[in-house]
């Protein structure tokens, strides 16, 4: 099972590896940030999770190319084991098939049903610092009530618990104290809400937190942020877990690689499906590779141009060891790209292509990624030898 991710701090870790990625001519990550909503939280919460979401994305892919991706479609909603078979018509729910060990991206749960108006789900593992944490993201629609912003959207993530392991209530980030506030149950099974005061289920700045325990024993959690009571969050969110399923999935990606040499490890994988995760794309996903300080990232997305403008580039980085620098835009990574069954791969390098010479620079590395084309049925989870 994977150990919990802190939603927090991968959350952010994960859109500012997203922002790190506009290269060249690659779309950039979708605008959905959560800086009010920090800013709501206190100073000192939002410099936690600043240098927390930093300090990880330099800890596995700082500098590389964008790694948000998203999930094939799923077959089957409401079971608590994984869904074989053919994709489904839905197109933000993933596909899986068996965990044969040959899969970067096997999660310990996944969305099963998302409400209407929710146009992208993503799966991310890697990007805090460990390669064995996952996230799950659903992107929703705007934020809603008087105080709305147009660059809040409504978002639930998913994280798990490790074996074992149960979930405490005490104080959060800025010291104010938990509740655990009864829920009804989950398919069956304990659950509760993390509340800011006894009987209210409601967490720090409108946000909600529900944790049940699993089949297995193991416990999950959604994180729901910009949401609203008015907005019947609390069945929303309910409704949602019901549909979660769990245990060890191997979720099937666009493309296998092969001939990775030894002295290089994988730093990241993801997949986004749907236009809200996948920056107006169909989906895309990534899977990072490093050897000391030295990384590449391939990029798998449809050819196609995104159904709305992607959004404006950020900043690129700076390497890993000039992190305590001065940050400066810099100039575009290495990156070359490929057209091939109406998928386009990229290749992106840092610091630069030097270290990927002797194994055949971006092109040699490019040879090593194969895509699976457009049609999710032919996804696979048997992605690396």
């Amino acid at each position: 099972m994977n150990h919990r991710t802190d939603l927090t701090e991968d959350r952010l870790a994960a859109e500012l590896a997203a922002g790190l990625t506009a290269l060249a001519d690659s779309p950039a990550p979708l605008g959905r940030t959560d800086t009010a909503w920090a800013i709501r939280r206190g100073r000192s919460r939002l410099r936690r999770r600043r240098l927390g979401a930093l300090g990880a994305v330099t800890a596995v892919a700082l500098g590389a190319s964008v790694l948000g991706a998203t999930l094939p479609d799923r077959a089957a909603t409401g079971s608590s084991k994984a869904a074989a078979g053919p994709a489904s018509p839905d197109l933000v729910l993933p596909a899986f098939g068996p965990d044969t060990g040959h899969d970067p991206l096997t999660v310990a749960a996944a969305f099963g049903w998302l409400p209407a108006g929710f146009d992208g789900a993503s799966y991310t593992i890697g990007f805090s610092g460990a390669p064995t944490l996952f996230s799950g993201k659903a992107y929703g629609p705007p934020q809603t009530g008087p105080d709305a912003l147009a660059m809040n959207h409504q978002t639930v993530f998913l994280s798990a618990y490790a074996t074992g392991q149960t979930p405490t209530v005490g104080t959060d980030n800025l010291g104010q104290q938990q509740y655990r506030v009864d829920a009804r149950p989950v398919n069956g099974r304990p659950a509760y809400w993390v509340g800011r005061a006894p009987g209210d289920p409601t967490g720090p700045s409108d946000d909600y937190t529900l944790r049940w325990q699993a089949a297995d024993g193991n416990w999950i959690e959604l994180h729901g942020t910009y949401l609203r009571a008015d907005d019947g969050v609390v069945d929303m969110l309910l409704k949602i877990a019901d549909k979660v399923t769990t245990g060890r999935q191997a979720i099937r990606l666009p493309f296998k690689v092969q001939h990775i040499p030894t002295d290089f490890t994988q730093a990241g994988v993801s997949l986004h499906l749907g236009t809200g995760a996948a920056n107006g794309y169909p989906w895309s996903a990534n899977i990072h590779y490093r050897s000391g300080s030295a990384y590449i990232g391939f990029e798998v997305l449809p050819a196609v141009e995104p159904v709305r403008p992607p959004a404006a580039p950020l900043p690129q980085p700076q390497l890993a060891a000039s992190i305590s620098a001065t940050p400066s835009m810099g100039e575009p990574l290495p990156r070359k790209c490929t057209d091939t069954q109406g998928v386009r791969a990229c290749a992106t390098a840092s610091p630069d292509e030097a270290p990927f010479a002797a194994t055949g620079g971006l092109a040699g590395w490019l040879d090593r990624l194969v895509p699976l084309g457009t049609d999710r049925s032919a996804w696979t989870t048997e992605v690396t030898p």
